[in-house]
């Protein structure tokens, strides 16, 4: 079980504070509680114009269902968008083989593999709008399902479900998708809570398990042709669907704020040699440098963050929190500035922080 909050950690939450209050000061942001609420979202973008949203598979629903079409209603500007692993989507701008306006990451540290001239400076700022958590969802069609449903109801332990003979569990690949990191952070997190040596790979196997990993573009089957009985994911993608999920404890679910010490104890290391570490779930948004429509970009964001945006995200199953910044705050566009609360990780002028989390 877990003790109290490591003193290092209360450190580094005094600085965070103060890190805030530094912010407002420095770059006006206007961290009212009432301001957030005062404001609408305006158009200043020419109607008829067209941007391209590149986000997270697991953000679909919002963009498609939600901010696509009223930003169409209100501002006659016509939402094009690309879903994709968040992971691989960043690689792809990186490469150049993904143009977009807009993208918006499933985890808000992935933009940073876009900072800074070694990373073809894509990103200079984000926000990180929503939170999230890890659930285990799965299909009434399950033969384990009876099992899955004690589990649900905490009259077996979830892990020894899903280390039943038989039992396939999928989960994304972790070199490209969040979600796939966040599934071996759970089990990682998990036999530290539960002091169970071995957990982690008998839930999982190794990292890149075929048996486990599901395949894009559906995410129906695993690599190796196996439909699985439950699935690592999103809260929120569970409550869209309509599926039932198992509730982790919050000691490895990832949604936690006062956790993050532990989290952060969890890592992975992809294949492009980028190491992520276990942290609270935050969903972002961001221009990319070099877009040709930046004012309607910028709308659009306005749009996300605002009180009409916010109840958008709420309504789709995502956590709430106080709108963050990150990377280079004064490179924010002053329409966004009044929605800031608070610094994520840091406020600074440039990122500098090294390739990794």
């Amino acid at each position: 079980m877990l003790g109290g909050v490591e003193p290092t950690y209360r450190r580094r939450l005094w600085l965070a504070v103060a890190s805030i209050a530094m912010a407002g000061a420095l770059f006006g942001f206007g961290f009212l509680p009432s301001a957030r609420a005062a404001l609408d979202p305006t158009c200043a973008a020419d109607a008829g114009s067209t941007i391209n949203v590149l986000h997270a598979g697991s953000l679909t629903s919002l963009v498609r269902l939600g901010l696509a079409p009223d930003f169409d209603a209100e501002c006659g500007v016509t939402v094009t968008d690309q879903s994709g692993p968040a992971v691989q989507l960043a690689e792809e701008i990186k490469a150049g083989s993904l143009t977009g306006d807009v993208y918006m990451s499933a985890d808000a540290h992935v933009n940073k593999t876009l900072m800074g001239p070694s990373n073809g400076d894509w990103v200079h700022w984000f926000l990180a709008f929503a939170r999230n958590q890890e659930v285990i969802s799965y299909t009434p069609q399950s033969p384990f399902f009876a099992e899955l449903e004690e589990a649900r109801l905490g009259e077996i332990p979830w892990y020894k479900v899903l280390m039943e003979p038989g039992f396939v569990l999928g989960r994304t690949d972790p070199n490209t998708d969040p979600g796939g990191y966040y599934a071996l952070f759970v089990a990682q997190l998990a036999q530290r809570y539960y002091g169970i040596p071995g957990l982690e790979q008998r839930l999982l196997g190794s990292d890149e398990n075929p048996a486990q990993v599901l395949t894009p573009p559906a995410f129906t089957t695993t690599e190796t042709g196996a439909t699985p009985d439950a699935t690592f994911g999103y809260l929120s993608s569970a409550i869209y669907s309509g599926s039932p999920y198992i509730a982790l404890p919050s000691e490895s679910n990832l949604s936690d704020l006062n956790l993050a010490w532990f989290y952060h104890r969890a890592s992975y290391t992809n294949n492009e040699g980028v190491t992520f570490h276990g942290d609270p779930i935050y969903d972002s948004v961001t221009v990319l440098d070099r877009s040709a429509n930046a004012q309607a970009d910028t709308d659009f964001v306005r749009l996300l963050v605002s009180p009409q945006g916010h109840q958008l995200v709420l309504s789709d199953g995502f956590l709430d929190t106080p709108l963050l910044v990150g990377g280079d705050v004064s490179a924010v566009p002053p329409e966004l500035r009044p929605y800031i609360r608070g610094c994520f990780d840091r406020c600074g002028r440039r990122w500098g922080g090294r390739h990794s989390r």
